[in-house]
């Protein structure tokens, strides 16, 4: 395998930045040139993306440090403080956002379409956000940051692995077999149910199997598969991830429906191929500029949702921009030039970039290094340092 600087997959790292960044595009919704593609109106599966390269870099990472209840502690009380600390500061944003709003039709500012703390941005929703509750199936859509959702079921992730790794089960070939089974299961139930596998409130069945998945790769690279893969010629190694990044795309482009399954083999692929860190994609997710947004991924998707909301109110506000209601997905549509939304498309983005390597210098990292100093033991052991969330 190649695990450069201390299991740091660099170029899984740029996969995860442009993933985040297809978030953010995913979730804009005014007209413009860039986001009304099929590719990117698919882009709530770069969450499933997330999910499995998670599983792989936690197993790699730390499938064979959880050896007692201390080390257990340790591990949870480093993914706490590396995802909850700028989850709770966005939530606070919002909650303030909404205070704003609160104070202002007070004074007489005529509501606008949803009143402060109702809908899904409830006092109710507050608790849930709190305690890493809101990517359950307790409320039946997202609530105030929400692509937070995600984050909620990452966390119980964390507490099934450690739960697995513990005992030893994850040593056990019936474990992956019976979890592999589950996790096909879940994924098929789920996209045939509801013909799309963009359900937040049944998350937890995406993340699981995801993080599933993520853990069954890493098993295979480690082992004997592992090293027949990482022997074989970089020509080859180059042709096999130029081939699986070209079906990635021309499947999130043109399948629909309970199909898009098979785009889960595929990011499966996608992941085992790329962390050898070898072949011209491998380079292109390892240049500095990629690198970079895999290094701020986490706060592209924790701010993005807040920034799109403040422009929403600014437009609407503001410039007095007319909405309607689209059709179709019932989603607030702003009336405006398609050529002003490329604008706001580019000024979105770059906002959301600046913000976000600020969050992650002030907030991400020094909880993070807080997080490991907590847990750093007496007799010095360290634990890896890897950026993947």
């Amino acid at each position: 395998m190649s695990s450069t600087n201390n299991n740091r997959f660099r170029a899984l790292d740029g996969m995860r930045g442009i993933a985040a960044l297809t978030v953010v595009l995913y979730h804009i919704r005014f007209p413009n040139h860039f986001t009304h593609v099929a590719f990117v109106e698919n882009g709530y599966l770069a969450v499933d993306l997330f999910f499995i390269l998670s599983g792989f870099v936690i197993s790699a990472s730390y499938g064979r440090r959880i050896e007692d209840l201390s080390s257990m502690r340790r591990f949870l009380c480093l993914r706490w403080f590396r995802v909850y600390p700028l989850h709770f500061v966005m939530l606070c944003m919002f909650v303030g956002l909404d205070l704003v709003k609160l104070i202002a039709l007070r004074s007489g500012m005529r509501p606008g379409e949803m009143m402060p703390f109702t809908g899904g941005n409830s006092y109710e929703a507050v608790v849930g956000h709190v305690f890493l509750l809101q990517g359950l199936p307790v409320w039946d859509k997202p609530t105030w940051n929400f692509p937070s959702w995600s984050i909620s079921c990452e966390f119980v992730a964390y507490l099934v692995f450690s739960v697995i790794v513990l005992p030893g089960v994850i040593r056990s070939k019936v474990f992956f077999a019976v979890g592999t089974i589950v996790a096909v299961g879940g994924y098929c139930a789920l996209a045939l149910a509801r013909n799309t596998l963009d359900v937040p409130q049944w998350g937890i069945v995406r993340c699981l199997g995801g993080f599933f998945f993520g853990m069954l790769i890493f098993e295979f690279a480690a082992g004997a598969l592992g090293k027949r893969l990482s022997a074989q010629p970089t020509a080859l190694i180059s042709g096999c991830e130029t081939a699986v990044v070209i079906a990635m795309v021309l499947t999130m482009t043109f399948v629909t429906g309970a199909a898009m399954l098979l785009i889960l083999p595929i990011f499966i692929i996608a992941v085992l191929v790329l962390q050898l860190d070898r072949g011209p994609i491998a380079r292109i997710l390892m240049s500095p500029g990629i690198q970079f947004l895999g290094r701020i991924s986490y706060s592209i998707y924790m701010v993005h949702a807040f920034i799109l909301v403040v422009l929403t109110i600014g437009l609407k506000r503001i410039l007095d921009i007319p909405v309607i209601n689209d059709p179709v997905t019932h989603a607030p549509v702003f009336q405006i030039n398609i050529w002003f939304g490329d604008a706001l498309v580019l000024g979105t983005v770059l906002a959301v970039l600046v913000i976000s390597a600020v969050t992650n210098a002030f907030i991400e990292e020094p909880a993070r290094h807080y997080g490991r100093r907590l847990v750093t033991s007496s007799k010095g052991q360290t634990w890896p340092q890897h950026p993947f969330r």
